[in-house]
């Protein structure tokens, strides 16, 4: 099993260095889902975002191995990013949607490959995590861990595999 632990803002820096949102179909939450997502989510940034303690790699029964926050929330990537370089295009109340996943100097990576891992400098000053060069983010429709309620959604949302690609696809098509 592979954990890294990032020591210092210096280090995000430097994987940094590599380096709108789309019509959305779903609604805002109800209130109880709202109370749900606040608590499995914890401190969000201005602009949405959220700070994991770890992110991990995962198995879903139907689209095989996937990436997960430490609570076991299925992690997705947008069609609309990039990854060469990596750039988030979703802001505002697509990031209210799709809260980003930041970055901070206590967070945690198991059991995926430290080469695939990486951040971003988003316009708020945070930093995003990259996996494959992908910006990945979570849905706020996923209230329980293990769901993937984002899988499609807009034909542009899909869960990230471990190298960035959609999980349930093979690595190269489609990414």
């Amino acid at each position: 099993m592979w954990t890294k632990t990032w020591m210092s803002g210096l280090a995000l820096a430097s994987i940094a260095a590599l380096a709108g949102c789309g019509q959305q179909t779903a609604g805002v939450p109800l209130a109880s889902d709202a109370a749900a997502l606040e608590e499995t989510l914890g401190q969000r940034s201005d602009e949405g975002g959220y700070w994991p303690k770890s992110v991990q790699l995962g198995q879903n029964p139907t689209l095989g191995a996937v990436v997960l926050d430490g609570r076991g929330f299925t992690l997705y990537r947008f069609d609309k990013d990039s990854d060469a370089p990596p750039k988030s295009t979703c802001e505002g109340a697509c990031a209210r949607q799709w809260p980003p996943v930041l970055a901070n100097e206590k967070i945690t990576f198991q059991n995926l490959s430290p080469s695939e891992i990486g951040v971003l400098n988003r316009r708020d000053g945070t930093q995003q995590v990259t996996i494959g060069g992908r910006p990945v983010y979570r849905y706020v429709k996923d209230i329980v861990p293990g769901q993937t309620n984002g899988q499609g959604a807009g034909k542009t949302w899909f869960a990230v595999a471990p190298d960035g690609s959609k999980a349930g696809q093979k690595a190269n098509s489609g990414n």
